[in-house]
């Protein structure tokens, strides 16, 4: 059975402190990876390190851009098992988003309704936990609480069958392990 992974984190960007302080959650973005070493990741977030805006559909690297620059920000990695079919809808809704990624921005507006629990939806329009929350919902992949663009980040922490694969700096998170007999 595949797995798609949520990568939550928090950094030390001035957006990410705002978050923080408004809504007090441990994370404050989430990412969706349709692989274990996250080469494929997506959310919806600022498309370049220097500003917050503009902002829209992106694809994240571990190794670069915020990510690259803050390791030690706190992060979380979530294991989803789904169905051949889920994954298949997940990765086409990708790839279609990623050919026509300058058609999507960041919902700045959404963002501030769902902090006040108003449903809010604008075409081409999200942010990161909407989109992460809405693709795994038309997916079949996961059945959600409330509306997906009620969905904060932090949220997806107490959703079952989501299982933590990893916790603690995002810079540990790509190393993998050396094993005992290549060490020698």
């Amino acid at each position: 059975m595949p797995s798609v992974y949520l990568l939550l984190t928090r950094t030390d960007t001035l957006f990410s402190r705002a978050l923080h302080g408004a809504t007090r959650s441990r994370y404050t973005h989430v990412s969706l990876a349709l692989d274990r070493d996250m080469e494929r990741m997506y959310s919806f977030a600022r498309r370049s390190a220097a500003a917050p805006l503009p902002a829209g559909f992106v694809r994240e690297n571990l190794y670069s851009g915020i990510y690259g620059r803050c390791g030690g920000a706190d992060s979380l990695l979530l294991e989803l098992q789904v169905s051949e079919n889920a994954y298949r809808r997940i990765e086409r809704r990708l790839a279609a988003m990623e050919r026509r990624k300058a058609q999507y921005d960041y919902d700045v507006l959404g963002l501030a309704l769902a902090g006040m629990g108003i449903v809010h939806e604008r075409p081409g329009k999200y942010f990161c936990s909407h989109f992460v929350a809405e693709i795994l919902e038309e997916a079949g992949a996961l059945k959600l609480p409330c509306h997906p663009s009620l969905v904060r980040p932090q949220d997806f922490t107490r959703l079952r069958p989501l299982r933590v694969v990893y916790q603690g700096p995002l810079a540990f998170l790509g190393r993998r392990p050396v094993p005992i007999s290549a060490a020698a």
